[in-house]
């Protein structure tokens, strides 16, 4: 079950009825770390254990050999397309673009691809991507899987590219963490 709102009501569900806890891609970690609370209230309060390693926190990953290359490509790509075209848009009508700030006194028109790519999304070389994840998982305790959103990545080979450092060279560097991706 997916949370989306800081303390999510949906998690607290989750973790009452034992499903599978789900942290979305947009939110920053003041919301994410608030997630992993409501879902062991929850499963307190009915005599549960809620279990971490089943916790799923999703993000947009994006890997290329170098962090100034991964960044030009998300800043020429569909995670740009996509943000701009949807989400800015989308949020504000919903007075939701509290969502995506990691301190909500900040202007939504502070709220761009940029910062997005400085807060939130993990963009990077294999290096400074696992460096990424493994702070992303500290910061909130730990969580069991790291769901890498997918889009209509165009070019394709980019993002195959992309998965196939995530997989061959960032995630051999956080075995330590039993993280599933």
């Amino acid at each position: 079950m997916a949370g989306v709102s800081e303390k999510s009501d949906t998690l607290t569900l989750a973790g009452e009825r034992g499903w599978i806890p789900m942290t979305i891609n947009i939110v920053p970690t003041r919301i994410v770390k608030s997630h992993w609370d409501v879902v062991e209230e929850g499963a307190n309060r009915v005599g549960r254990k809620a279990d971490r390693s089943l916790w799923r926190v999703a993000r947009e990953v994006y890997v290329a050999d170098t962090t100034a290359e991964a960044r030009e490509d998300v800043l020429s790509g569909v995670l740009k397309r996509d943000f701009e075209d949807y989400f800015f848009h989308s949020l504000p009508l919903a007075k939701m673009m509290n969502l995506m700030k990691t301190d909500v006194s900040m202007a939504d028109s502070d709220v761009t691809i940029e910062y997005l790519m400085d807060n939130i999304f993990i963009v990077g070389s294999p290096d400074d991507v696992a460096d990424k994840i493994r702070n992303l998982y500290d910061e909130v305790g730990g969580f069991g899987v790291l769901l890498a959103m997918g889009h209509e990545w165009e070019p394709r080979d980019k993002w195959l590219k992309s998965m196939t450092l995530l997989k061959e060279q960032v995630m051999p560097r956080l075995a330590d963490l039993n993280l599933t991706a």
